[in-house]
């Protein structure tokens, strides 16, 4: 009768600890979203701000001497990096990346991807559970 009555509460923990990390009890920094803030318009040329959302959706903090960031590439080309803090479980940040755009580009023309990139660790035990997570796609 017990088991029956836990079942529920164990099946609702399940995803806390398996899926595609195998179980991984480090940090999984993720890219959970890429989108256009705002867009301005400048003569000849459309500027856009981009927010990129980070979050460590993993189970353990990221040590603090962690140097990370997110390297934007357009249409393949790396065009920029931005810094982000270490991220403690579930804690996340948001940043920006500003371009211009020609006001007659076509829609879906220009592909951006943003990219985690951790570099000047080695640590015991994973800085990064799922790096399926680490890319966002974005086309404009």
């Amino acid at each position: 009768m017990f088991a029956f009555l836990l079942a529920p509460f164990l099946l609702a923990l399940a995803p806390l600890t398996s899926g595609t990390d195998g179980g991984c009890r480090g940090a999984d920094p993720a890219i959970l979203h890429a989108g256009v803030r705002s867009m301005t318009a400048n003569g000849d040329l459309n500027h856009y701000t981009i927010d990129i959302t980070v979050r460590n959706v993993g189970q353990a903090g990221q040590p603090s001497n962690l140097l990370q960031s997110i390297e934007v590439s357009q249409d393949a080309t790396p065009v920029d990096r931005i810094g982000l803090q270490p991220l403690k479980p579930g804690a996340t940040q948001t940043v920006s990346y500003a371009f211009d755009r020609s006001k007659d580009a076509g829609t879906n023309t220009t592909r951006l991807t943003f990219r985690l990139v951790q570099k000047g660790m080695t640590v015991p035990g994973p800085l990064d559970c799922n790096v399926a997570n680490d890319i966002f796609r974005l086309t404009l």
